[in-house]
């Protein structure tokens, strides 16, 4: 038997017993943390311009944007540009939008320290995010 619960705006209280319920039958219970393309689609839309531009131009072009291409001169920096995708996760989880611990969406590349040298989405959420990117109603 599979039983899908979706709850919008749920009360603390009722949130935590649902919470004890299901924590009682933790053994049987399986937590979907699939990016599906509604979850892809409303994470994009909470997201600032420039985090959306990361996500629209790897999911254009097969999963990988290098930073040039996302800098508007060699001087620009691109600190905080995925930490708002990562920030915005976190929130959607907060919010019940979708469950906590779905994998990042973007993950830098470069040495570790200093500029990164660009941004890559997993192969198996490429589509996903390429479907949530290029919604016309939703371009920036």
């Amino acid at each position: 038997m599979k039983i899908t619960v979706t709850i919008e705006q749920a009360t603390p209280e009722f949130q935590d017993r649902l919470l004890a319920l299901l924590a009682e039958h933790a053994a049987d219970v399986q937590v979907d943390t699939t990016w599906t393309k509604e979850r892809a689609e409303r994470l994009y839309t909470a997201l600032p311009t420039r985090a959306r531009r990361i996500i629209k131009q790897a999911a254009n072009n097969g999963g990988y944007v290098s930073a040039d291409d996302l800098r508007d001169d060699e001087n620009t920096s691109l600190r905080g540009h995925s930490a708002a995708i990562k920030r915005a996760i976190e929130r959607g989880a907060v919010s019940g939008w979708w469950p906590a611990g779905l994998e990042a969406v973007v993950i830098p590349q470069g040495p570790g320290f200093g500029k990164v040298l660009g941004y890559q989405i997993p192969d198996h959420l490429v589509e996903t995010f390429k479907y949530a990117a290029n919604k016309p109603s939703r371009d920036w």
